[in-house]
């Protein structure tokens, strides 16, 4: 995004867009809800998950439908996104984005010892699932003062805000 597409945290094609404050939410484990139920058709977290924004309001979710435009804000409990795959050159996440692993700002949170990966473009923290694990150790390494993430050391510190 350039500066010229932004405007004191707006995205201008998003500043005509009818808000909303919506009953989403995403709990501290990454689970989605719609007031309490959670969602659990993956195709809706996966479209929620790749139209992700945020301005100096919060995170929203930015729909279109015909001439509607429609930005939905979200409650963050806890992890937004998740680490999708990783390999030497590339972190995917689950929205489909990208980032360089050696770029990769890696944090263990001293709440739950868990790692999780700063995700710049929304300014909020992706978790590393189970399944994801095995691929991600390959490029951790025990140094002196501490593990690196490809050669990148890993930051301690107890996550309180998740944007």
């Amino acid at each position: 995004m350039t500066e010229d597409a932004k405007n004191n945290g707006i995205i201008q094609e998003h500043a005509h867009a009818r808000e909303e404050f919506t009953n989403v939410r995403v709990s501290r484990a990454g689970t989605w809800f719609t007031g309490e139920k959670p969602i659990i058709n993956y195709n809706i977290i996966s479209h929620f998950k790749q139209n992700l924004f945020r301005d100096t309001k919060g995170v929203y979710i930015y729909q279109t439908f015909r001439q509607f435009a429609e930005k939905g804000y979200i409650t963050v409990e806890g992890p937004l996104l998740s680490v999708f795959r990783v390999d030497e050159n590339i972190l995917t996440f689950d929205n489909l984005d990208t980032l360089p692993s050696h770029s990769a700002k890696i944090i263990q949170n001293l709440k739950d010892g868990s790692l999780y990966v700063f995700y710049p473009r929304l300014g909020c923290y992706a978790s590393v699932p189970a399944s994801v694990s095995p691929d991600f150790s390959l490029f951790l390494e025990e140094k002196v003062d501490g593990f690196t993430f490809c050669g990148t050391l890993i930051e301690k510190k107890r996550i309180i805000q998740w944007v």
